[in-house]
């Protein structure tokens, strides 16, 4: 019976086409992932899903000769708990293949039982309606679930629902300018920023005697309007691990332009990342 069910599991992911089979290695990362990581696979998943763990079926080296040693792959399947992201309408169950480091039994260090965040793709086929294959996004594309990290995932795709929000990532400097105030000690440096999505995003620092530099910036075309950066948003988020360390030589040749475009980085932070990206 055992051998029955176990076939079954293995023939819903082979009905998919022979590419999309190739399993991306996956793994419990090993410490809770950042905010970043989060919204990272958040953004490149179209699906995103809690579900319960209740198969899992290790396959053997006959099966999956490709696994390197200390490795293994296994068919999971789960009860689904929530959609937080899916473009279409899902079946009470889901599977897909996973693969990673082992326990000190040689098996998979999560069983029947285990609530898990699931960052993947559809696949089509599979023979049986009511489960949905998925292909994980990257290596870390299953994770166990809590409270916190569903709540972060949630925010994201909330964020990400706003129009060019999911563009903002940070991929050069276009421009810049620096201006002296009218005020002795009081300045401002604007920096045009290239995004992923071709919005305009523009950088402001801004200098006034006595107090510490203000970092402001605005997706729109009115530098009036920007604000600071705030943590934990997608605009935080396409700052903190897109601008790049150096200004363009055209600009680094302004000292001025040089110690904000500094003072700016520092302000706005580390980016947090501490996944390997896909």
């Amino acid at each position: 019976m055992l051998l029955l069910r176990i076939s079954s599991s293995f023939l819903l992911l082979t009905a998919v086409p022979a590419a999309a089979q190739t399993p991306l290695p996956g793994n419990f990362a090993p410490a809770p992932l950042s905010w970043t990581d989060l919204a990272d696979l958040a953004l490149a998943s179209p699906t995103v899903i809690r579900a319960s763990v209740n198969r899992v079926d290790r396959l053997s080296k006959r099966e999956a000769p490709d696994v390197p040693p200390g490795e293994v792959r296994a068919l999971v399947r789960a009860d689904l708990s929530a959609a937080l992201a899916s473009p279409t309408v899902l079946p009470a169950e889901a599977a897909w293949r996973w693969q990673g480091g082992t326990d000190a039994r040689g098996r998979p260090p999560f069983g029947k039982g285990a609530d898990v965040l699931l960052f993947a793709s559809p696949l089509s086929g599979g023979g049986d309606p009511s489960v949905q294959p998925l292909q994980l996004t990257g290596r870390y594309g299953q994770q166990p679930w809590s409270a916190d990290s569903e709540a972060v995932v949630r925010d994201v795709l909330k964020q990400a629902l706003q129009p060019g929000a999911r563009g903002l990532m940070v991929t050069g400097v276009r421009d810049g300018f620096f201006s002296e105030g009218e005020v002795a000690g009081a300045s401002e440096s604007q920096f045009f920023l290239r995004t992923e999505g071709g919005a305009p995003l523009t950088l402001v620092v801004r200098r006034t005697p006595g107090q510490r530099p203000q970092v402001l910036a605005t997706t729109g075309e009115l530098v009036d309007r920007a604000q600071p950066p705030q943590p934990r948003t997608l605009l935080w988020r396409g700052l903190a691990c897109g601008m790049p360390q150096q200004l363009p030589a055209t600009l680094a040749a302004n000292p001025a332009l040089t110690t904000d475009w500094a003072a700016a980085r520092r302000m706005i932070g580390a980016c947090g990342r501490t996944l390997p990206q896909a």
